[in-house]
């Protein structure tokens, strides 16, 4: 919350004086698959995201929005080259009967409020690929503890 220091609480009212702030995280991910698409939306439905955790991939959630009609098409294109015939995961997913796997190999950036407890990303948003990281070199980032 922010507020001005010379403003007054006016309860059912809104104002420019007091403002709800949301703070948000970032995750660099590696896409290892994707869902097929829903009602009007064209080439896919949500990215499957994974982290290198102990020299195998761990599963951390989908993200399926933040994505314009142009990337949805150009980020279609690079995926359909990586296609695989099996999941890079060690463990069953959600949707997996709707995923087209992919080779871990293209590394994204999303944004998201907090982990859950089973270690996955709440409301993630896609922000963009990421060309200068490696997909082997990404692992769940921590935070550091505030002093």
């Amino acid at each position: 919350m922010a507020k001005r220091a010379e403003s007054t609480y006016r309860s059912g009212s809104r104002t420019d004086d007091w403002l709800k702030i949301k703070t948000s995280k970032r995750q660099e991910v590696v896409i290892v698959g994707f869902t097929a698409p829903r009602r009007t939306r064209p080439f896919f439905g949500a990215l499957t995201l994974a982290v290198r955790e102990k020299n195998v991939w761990r599963y951390i959630g989908h993200v399926g929005t933040g994505f314009s009609h142009e990337t949805l098409e150009k980020l279609h294109g690079e995926l359909i080259k990586l296609k695989s015939a099996k999941s890079p995961l060690a463990a069953k997913v959600k949707d997996e009967a709707v995923t087209t796997w992919v080779k871990p190999q293209l590394v994204a950036e999303v944004k998201f409020t907090e982990w859950t407890g089973s270690g996955e990303m709440r409301h993630p948003v896609y922000l963009g690929l990421r060309a200068d990281k490696r997909a082997k070199d990404v692992v769940r980032e921590r935070e550091r503890p505030r002093r």
